[in-house]
């Protein structure tokens, strides 16, 4: 036997899958789109199963610590996702896991206002204004997403890996998903793939794109890290009164392999706590290879950053790391082909699509996201336009690289997964195909659910 990489095949043998569920929607991923799709199927009568790979939902917002929900509101001040979103972060908000501007702030050019937040975070300022984004406690993001499923009768498998979309023809029935139970199927009149990454897309049958310019963020991992036992108010000194040395630290410690930024937590209880967000590049995000390679890397970028902070940042000699994320931040991968593709065209288009289902700020892209401060998402971006029963309700939803690369974050794919839970209930309870879903009738179950769709309906 020649050891190491090999080009053998092996056939692997047929053999009989237990069906373990039957269900009306089996929602795959727990991430934001999946939490989302399965709270808003659940809720609209559907009976529905959540498959989740770890122990946890949330995803990127919790396993991921990537625990910033960004770009809920415009530069008008006006928060405009809301619904199963806003519902979150209100649960949140009810335990003091959040930190956020107040409403009567948002909008605001004040000076003082804009330095205030801008010192906790520039998530919270674009185009010199306060937007609300909202810092949330990944634990506490946990045991709250846990409540809402349980509370709207979600079956939910955790430990659960969706590896293969089960198909007939051109129709996706089920799925099938692997556990230290084994190897097991539901099947379900619709199916959401809520994986991120469109795990099911290449088995379902379905088009993808997956290529990703290297200078967009959606090409970069993170294995983001939290320092605590920080004295913070010594090193804000530190950083005002010697600005160019904090500043000269940040760039040796690039030099040197670590990482040069951190954000302050600003949740309640948490004075001592910094959070340090980062991008690595590689050359695919649903390589294994890739991604063990990125797992070594991260830690001792993190060992790294930690002895330099601890020697030489005043404020830091007694930090220590309190937890590195149990999931790889992913940003992109595959994009289903959808019966809309959204391209970079489009941002600049103000198109209102009579089948809207998100209106999303646009806020990241300078003098151009001031004149086209809104971006409204069609239903048909989450529709493949190959094959059947399927949805798509994550970043993998239709559109190219740069479009995708400003409109895939963490409130968004919420937004996305209410959009097609509602639609896979209302699919099944009028007995369509999800690509005839009536889209009026879809618009307004959103609007009751407190979606924010202005201009839409």
């Amino acid at each position: 036997m020649t050891l190491g990489p090999s080009t053998k095949m092996i056939k692997e043998p047929a053999r009989e899958i237990r069906v373990a569920r039957e269900c009306d929607v089996v929602v795959v991923g727990g991430g934001p789109g999946g939490f989302a799709s399965a709270l808003a199927a659940a809720r609209n009568g559907a009976n529905t199963v959540l498959v989740e790979r770890y122990g946890h939902l949330g995803g990127m917002a919790s396993g991921g610590l990537v625990t910033i929900i960004p770009n809920l509101s415009g530069f008008d001040g006006r928060q405009y996702i809301n619904g199963i979103c806003g519902e979150w972060i209100d649960r949140l908000d009810a335990i003091g896991a959040v930190a956020y501007p107040k409403d009567e702030e948002l909008g605001l050019h004040d000076a003082t206002m804009v330095k205030y937040w801008g010192n906790r975070g520039h998530f919270f300022i674009r185009e010199n204004t306060v937007i609300k984004s909202v810092f949330i406690d990944a634990e506490m993001c946990k045991c709250v997403l846990n409540d809402m499923v349980e509370q709207a009768g979600i079956k939910t498998y955790l430990h659960s890996w969706g590896t293969q979309a089960i198909v007939d023809g051109n129709e996706v029935q089920g799925v099938i998903f692997e556990s230290k139970s084994g190897r097991q199927a539901i099947l379900a009149k619709v199916i959401i793939d809520s994986t991120g990454d469109g795990d099911l897309l290449p088995s379902a049958g379905a088009d993808f794109e997956d290529d990703i310019d290297p200078k967009l963020r959606i090409s970069a991992l993170s294995l983001c890290f939290w320092f605590g036992g920080v004295n913070l108010q010594k090193t804000e000194d530190f950083k005002s009164t010697q600005p160019q040395k904090f500043a000269e630290q940040a760039q040796e410690l690039l030099k040197l392999g670590g990482y040069g930024g951190f954000l302050r937590s600003n949740i309640k209880h948490q004075e001592s706590v910094v959070w340090v967000h980062n991008r690595m590049s590689v050359s695919s995000q649903m390589d294994v290879e890739e991604l063990t390679r990125t797992e070594f890397e991260g830690r001792k970028k993190m060992m790294i950053t930690l002895n330099y902070r601890r020697k030489y940042t005043p404020g830091f000699e007694h930090a220590f790391i309190v937890v590195s994320d149990p999931q790889l931040g992913t940003r992109g991968g595959r994009r289903v082909t959808g019966e809309f593709r959204l391209t970079a065209k489009d941002q600049d288009s103000d198109t209102i699509y009579p089948d809207t289902i998100a209106v999303l700020p646009d806020l990241d892209r300078g003098k151009a996201s001031l004149a086209h401060p809104l971006q409204y998402v069609p239903y048909r971006a989450l529709v493949p336009h190959k094959v059947d029963n399927l949805l798509v309700a994550c970043r993998a939803f239709s559109s190219d690289g740069p479009y995708n690369t400003n409109f895939n974050i963490i409130p968004h794919c919420v937004a996305y997964g209410e959009a097609a839970g509602t639609a896979a209930a209302i699919a099944v309870k009028e007995g369509v195909k999800v690509r005839k879903v009536n889209y009026e009738q879809l618009q307004d179950r959103l609007l009751k659910q407190g979606v924010t769709l202005p201009g839409a309906r």
